[in-house]
């Protein structure tokens, strides 16, 4: 009895988000320093989410201990009232399936 239960909460359930239609919502996910790595996000309803990608590289520290930092940030932007679950994955160039859920939102969007 207890695999049936619904009362269970877990990375799939996500982060809630709440947009307004048109509003655009920067979310921003550190990357692997390895470039084989690719990091993704899909809307399961692109009606009522776009997802864009823009990357920024960021120094921190100073001198010779400057290191590369990876950002890569997202634009989540409302386009009509529903709900949508974004997902951020990440994989290895190449390689097959879905690769590692590393965050989820659900995103409700309202009209103004």
């Amino acid at each position: 009895m207890m695999a049936c239960t619904t009362d269970r909460t877990s990375l799939a359930d996500g982060q809630k988000l709440r947009l307004n239609v048109g509003d655009i919502q920067e979310v921003t996910i550190n990357t692997r320093a390895d470039t084989t790595w690719q990091l993704a996000a899909t809307s399961d309803n692109q009606e009522v989410v776009d997802v864009s990608r823009k990357q920024t590289m960021t120094s921190t520290g100073s001198g010779s201990a400057s290191v590369q930092a990876r950002r890569a940030v997202f634009l989540i932007k409302g386009v009509t009232a529903g709900t949508a679950r974004v997902v951020f994955t990440e994989k290895q160039a190449g390689a097959n399936g879905d690769g590692q859920l590393k965050k989820t939102y659900v995103v409700t969007v309202t009209s103004k």
